[in-house]
């Protein structure tokens, strides 16, 4: 099961592609101002949402694992990261999406995995994208300022490293937004060596 889900699913919009609209905007998926997308954040607050019902259903459907998105492309963290403002912890929700889904899901004996996209269209040292920067270039998308790469890596590989240090075993990890850098510039080989040192075991 892959729970693909966040702040714009409030606005009746698929996450994230509505962003860059045109041929990337996915059928019934429409493009919206780029500000108008990341104004749901704020008041992002799913009262009906319940991980625990979710994982009963998951698991009498006869699903083994499930994967949460825990950061799409737009940036946003389902989780309670230390290093970011643009949060779930931000929203009038508060509380940490990861953490419900995995409690919920090892309390009825399924396998988490967690999805994290690389790229990260909302974060000022990525570049972020913005309504000038439309129609989006696919595959390399716009290029980072090189002085501040370092600076996006370095909250790039916190994140991970929070997810693998706070939630217990994740048996899954599902990078995307890939196709925006070479594996060089991901610093693709120390992403997964500090994987490894965190969680040997986890599926990548």
């Amino acid at each position: 099961m892959f729970v693909h889900w966040g702040h714009s699913s409030r606005q009746g919009i698929e996450l994230s592609w509505p962003l860059v609209g045109g041929l990337f905007a996915l059928p019934k998926c429409q493009a919206v101002p780029v500000e108008q997308y990341h104004v749901s954040a704020a008041t992002f607050d799913p009262k009906r949402w319940d991980a625990r019902e979710l994982a009963r259903t998951a698991r009498s459907c006869g699903m083994q694992y499930a994967v949460l998105t825990a950061k799409h492309h737009d940036g946003y963290a389902m989780f309670d990261s230390a290093i970011s403002g643009h949060s779930i912890m931000r929203s009038p929700y508060g509380r940490d999406i990861v953490r419900e889904v995995v409690e919920g899901m090892r309390e009825e004996g399924l396998r988490v995995g967690l999805y994290f996209s690389l790229s990260d269209w909302h974060h000022p040292d990525y570049p972020a994208i913005t309504q000038a920067d439309l129609p989006y270039q696919f595959p390399r998308g716009i290029q980072p300022v090189p002085e501040r790469w370092p600076c996006f890596l370095d909250y790039m590989f916190e994140q991970v490293r929070e997810l693998l240090s706070n939630y217990g075993t994740i048996d899954l990890l599902w990078f995307d937004g890939g196709w925006e850098r070479r594996p060089e510039e991901w610093r693709a080989r120390e992403l997964e060596e500090m994987i490894r040192r965190l969680q040997p075991n986890t599926v990548i």
